[in-house]
């Protein structure tokens, strides 16, 4: 123990801890639940049968729980079938936990490459943990796929690194099919010029939707299995069209709320303008800085910028703003080069994303924090520390 603490790896120790705890509370508080593994498996059984993926209710009073995603999706859990659901919660708990670690490590790797796993290192590591620790919970208790994503994300930039494109492409088509997320990264392929990678892209996306053809012998059945899904995408993507709708975190209900851009006409077809400008806008400062401000690791950068937006643009769960983690750590890791303005940002932007915690807000100041979108601030100020410095750091070897 004392020569794991000795090098600097006291943040695996924690994780483990945090992630015992939090398991051991859950079952004796007799609340572990993990409803959305509980859908992913049901619909991974229905599929090695052939069945209809998509209902208006599951099979428990659970109403919102459906399974709402791709049908390729589903395979990915047919491994937990042998397995039953209680046990399949344990592994999937135990896979998470290892995600997390894993993602920490290969950023690590990333973003300070040469740096030996010293103090400083092992606790801006540590501090991620803690940073992200309520959404990390939350991933745990319902069992849900943005942690998964995550890793995935994480580590095909690491297969990107090492010029692997086929190993790249391969998994971020497979994410695409749990939530199309990874749709973000194609412009970031075309300016970087990695044709390859899209090339192999839209190989294993093909391959993805014509998988499900193993379990559906009829051509009807399995055509109909993805007009199911596009009826339930479109019902799903509907019903968060609100901009000023409880629990909506994105930029675009930022700017209607807090903005002078609230004053536009943006219902109905104005909305949509008004989402397409933002969504332009966006893309052309994120070019701007890409071109008109060339770093050698500005790739790298925009990268885990564009994993950091995903919740800003995408109408989802507040545990989404996981996806801040990568961002988050290449800040800490640079903590010594802002100045005392921005580590102020930094910290506060910090504590934003992971201190609206529910047993320690309480229930009055929790739904204040989470009405506001506590977390969207604190990642638009954790992207405006990175723009402020994006000449002025250090850049990797």
């Amino acid at each position: 123990m004392k020569t794991f603490i000795q090098k600097n790896y006291v943040w695996i120790l924690f994780l483990l801890l945090v992630s015992a705890g939090s398991f051991s509370a859950e079952l004796i508080n007799s609340r572990m639940d993990m409803r959305d593994l509980e859908v992913y498996y049901r619909a991974a059984d229905r599929l090695t049968e052939g069945g209809e993926l998509y209902r208006a209710v599951e099979d428990n009073p659970w109403e919102h729980y459906v399974y709402k995603y791709a049908p390729p999706a589903a395979m990915l859990f047919i491994p937990f079938l042998p397995l039953g659901i209680p046990l399949s919660k344990i592994i999937y708990w135990i896979l998470l936990s290892f995600i997390l670690g894993t993602v920490l490590y290969n950023l690590k790797r990333l973003l300070s490459p040469k740096t030996a796993s010293n103090r400083r290192v092992a606790t801006s590591l540590l501090l991620g943990i803690i940073i992200v620790g309520t959404h990390f919970f939350r991933e745990l208790h319902l069992g849900q796929v943005n942690l998964l994503l995550l890793g995935i994300y994480i580590f095909a930039l690491c297969l990107l690194q090492k010029e692997k494109p086929m190993g790249f492409a391969a998994l971020i088509a497979v994410s695409i099919f749990i939530k199309p997320f990874g749709l973000i990264f194609l412009p970031l392929l075309i300016i970087m010029g990695r044709f390859r990678e899209l090339l192999y892209f839209t190989g294993f996306t093909i391959l993805m939707i014509l998988l499900p053809m193993l379990f559906y012998a009829d051509s009807n059945t399995y055509f109909e299995l993805y007009v199911s899904w596009y009826r339930e995408l479109t019902t799903e993507l509907g019903a968060k069209q609100d901009l000023f709708s409880a629990g909506n975190h994105t930029i675009f209900s930022i700017l209607a709320r807090y903005s002078p851009l609230g004053l536009l006409p943006i219902e109905g077809s104005g909305r949509h303008i008004f989402q397409l400008g933002v969504m332009l806008s966006l893309a052309l400062l994120l070019l701007w800085f890409y071109f008109r401000r060339p770093v050698p690791e500005r790739a790298l950068r925009l990268y885990i910028v564009l994993i950091a937006i995903i919740p800003l643009l995408a109408f989802t769960s507040y545990n989404a703003f996981i996806f801040t983690l990568p961002l988050i750590i290449y800040l800490l890791f640079r903590f010594g080069e802002l100045n005392i303005l921005f580590k102020i940002i930094l910290i506060i932007s910090c504590v934003f994303i992971g201190g609206n915690i529910y047993d320690l807000a309480g229930k009055d100041l929790y739904n204040y924090l989470w009405s506001i979108s506590i977390y969207s601030w604190g990642t638009i100020g954790l992207l405006l520390t990175l723009f402020a410095h994006w000449n002025k750091f250090a850049s990797l070897k």
